[in-house]
């Protein structure tokens, strides 16, 4: 019985060890040829340069199953986006059955499982209506003849998308969308023509429009289980919670892929109409634990998306977003923001994009005794966003991180008042035709206060006020102090919307006087970090890139290292990170200095190029100081 016992464990042992072997040898015997119906594959359905860089098999990974790997696999469109990478993958993995590998090389392969890891999807979509996507082969149809099996078919019963990077651009709108750390799976049975397709997706989300952020990484997901018809290729939400951020959402209806687009029955709504919602909108980051916030009011968001999208059309569709008397505390902040009411729509009835109209009728709240109300309406949004816009109000700045969990590496304070209103468009903006934009009201801050490591000492800015006029916006106070310096300006800002929106140069004729002016109150220290020998430190005073503006100054008296310089006056012209200095007069030394010339910043070390003009200067307070 021993004998017997050790005989079937030396052969169990050989037999297995001969399996192991069989595994192990296998790949290399499969690999030229597996490689080799995927070159065909490629060249026979892809209009485009594909490359990758190794194609590994191996039967341990997922046994019973074989996994097929193809590393570094790129896809390089062919004109007319030459030279674009339309698809790139880090790896590419495939699970199918060990004897699909026994099939001959014109026979259908299928594939089980595929997932691809770190990868990226570029599509652009050109002026003319074209595809960067659009790179299979057209196929030549015979009437007479049958159409042969590609290598591959795809039985797939579930696929895993890890890490992808999307990004999409429309030419003709100018409309970009990009999704970032893009996870998606999928599990079902595709060999059916009927099937529930269980489905986990996590990205974030970035709207641009024109060049107007829209969304910027905002989160989304969604777990749903998706009916799909592939007979009238329709794709129905069953059991389904989406989330924007924080805040969940509902799905009905369904997807059609139809002749010219894709066809949206669709209503969503929030589950339940808790103000807490209104919070999850923001991210994570920035609103805290919600657990924490005690909250009352509601808070719902509904929506339908009806209708064709197309190359010519999107979706009509109506978003209403809607809050009455509801209020947010945190537990662990002091003061709670009340009196909470928004009445916002963004739809679209027509189905074309530049129809899209975003109106905030109401958006009120007060802190203590500040109330602050806004409305407006955005407008004709891709063919020249058109805004008109109110606020009225006051705010103490102090109260901001009282009510909300924001992070501040300083504290701020002050009051603000506002009671304006302005209409632009942004053609106008960037054309500066400041005429055509309209500006009425006020805005003021007295009291404020801010302290940062990019400031030498806290700047206190005493009373600032700005009026806002039909053609400009005018600067009628702005006294401030920092350090032992006082600055007093007024003038007027031109530009400010292309400076605030499109990142233009800010424009300016302003005047400036000051009693003291000690210019290290203006400096910071900065240690150089080249030097690794010496540890000392120098200061610098950078100007401003988005500086475009005169200014007229005086100075009683200015302070500069061990120099005293009285009756400063000139005039400075500030641009492309260079001052400008024209007939600038001072008394110093006994006598009167005069100067004329230019100081850069551009560099790390400043350029100075300079004449002065030397009159009645005492030589030995000269050589002395």
């Amino acid at each position: 019985m021993k004998m017997k016992l050790k005989k079937v464990l030396k052969w169990s042992g050989i037999t297995l060890a001969i399996l192991v072997i069989i595994l192990a040898v296998t790949p290399y015997l499969f690999k030229d040829k597996i490689q080799s119906m995927i070159a065909k594959t490629i060249n026979e359905n892809i209009n485009a340069t594909v490359t990758f860089d190794n194609v590994g098999l191996s039967l341990f990974r997922n046994f019973p199953k074989a996994s097929l790997t193809i590393d570094e696999l790129t896809i390089v469109n062919e004109a007319p986006f030459k030279g674009d990478t339309l698809f790139y993958a880090e790896k590419i993995n495939l699970k199918m059955s060990i004897g699909e590998l026994f099939k001959d090389a014109s026979e259908t392969l299928d594939v089980h499982s595929i997932s691809t890891i770190s990868s990226n999807l570029n599509i652009r979509i050109n002026k003319k209506g074209v595809g960067s996507f659009d790179i299979a082969k057209k196929a030549e149809i015979n009437t007479t003849d049958t159409i042969e099996n590609t290598p591959f078919s795809l039985s797939i019963q579930e696929y895993n998308i890890q890490n992808l990077q999307l990004s999409f651009t429309d030419e003709a709108s100018k409309m970009k969308l990009l999704l970032k750390d893009l996870h998606h799976s999928g599990k079902g049975d595709f060999t059916s023509e009927v099937l529930d397709l269980k489905t986990t997706t996590k990205t974030l989300v970035s709207v641009n429009l024109d060049g107007t952020n829209y969304m910027q990484n905002v989160s989304l997901s969604l777990d749903a289980i998706l009916g799909i018809n592939l007979k009238n290729n329709t794709y129905s939400f069953k059991d389904n919670k989406a989330f924007i951020n924080q805040l969940p959402l509902e799905f009905n209806g369904f997807v059609q892929l139809v002749e010219n687009g894709q066809l949206f029955e669709l209503t969503f709504n929030t589950p339940t109409s808790s103000f807490k919602n209104m919070l999850a909108l923001v991210p994570e980051q920035y609103s805290g634990n919600l657990n924490k916030v005690k909250t009352s009011g509601d808070f719902n968001l509904k929506g339908t998306v009806n209708g064709i999208l197309s190359e010519k059309t999107i979706p009509k569709f109506d978003i209403n977003i809607a809050s009455s008397n509801a209020m947010f505390k945190y537990d662990a902040l002091p003061k709670a923001v009340k009196n909470i009411h928004i009445n916002t729509q963004i739809s679209n009835s027509t189905g074309t994009i530049n129809d899209t109209k975003i109106n905030i009728n109401t958006f009120s709240f007060t802190i203590d005794k500040d109330v602050f109300e806004t409305n407006g309406k955005i407008y004709n949004i891709s063919k020249n966003p058109t805004f008109q816009l109110s606020a009225k109000g006051t705010i103490d700045l102090g109260n901001i991180s009282k009510v909300y969990p924001i992070a501040l590496e300083k504290n701020i304070s002050g009051i603000l008042r506002a009671n304006i209103s302005t209409s632009f468009d942004m053609k106008s903006v960037e054309k500066g035709n400041y005429e055509r934009i309209k500006n009425k009201g006020e805005l003021s801050l007295k009291g404020f206060t801010y302290a940062g490591n990019e400031l030498a000492n806290t700047f206190i800015i005493d009373k600032t006020s700005v009026t806002f006029n039909p053609n400009q916006i005018k600067l009628t106070a702005f006294d401030a102090r920092t350090g032992d310096s006082d600055i007093h300006v007024t003038g007027n800002l031109e530009n400010f919307y292309g400076f605030l929106f499109k990142k233009q140069e800010l424009k300016g004729e302003f005047v400036m006087h000051s009693d003291f002016l000690k210019i290290t109150d203006f400096m910071t220290s900065v240690i150089d970090s080249v030097e690794t020998t010496n540890s000392s430190s120098n200061t610098s005073v950078k100007i401003p890139a988005f500086l475009n503006c005169s200014l007229t100054a005086t100075a009683k008296k200015v302070i500069y290292d061990n120099l005293t310089l009285s009756n400063v006056s000139g005039a400075l012209f500030i641009k492309n990170e260079a001052v400008e200095l024209k007939d600038l007069k001072m008394e110093l030394f006994g006598g009167n200095i005069s100067m004329n010339g230019s100081v850069s910043t551009k560099e790390k070390t400043p350029v100075f190029n300079m004449n002065l003009g030397l009159k009645g200067l005492n030589i030995s307070d000269s050589f002395t100081q």
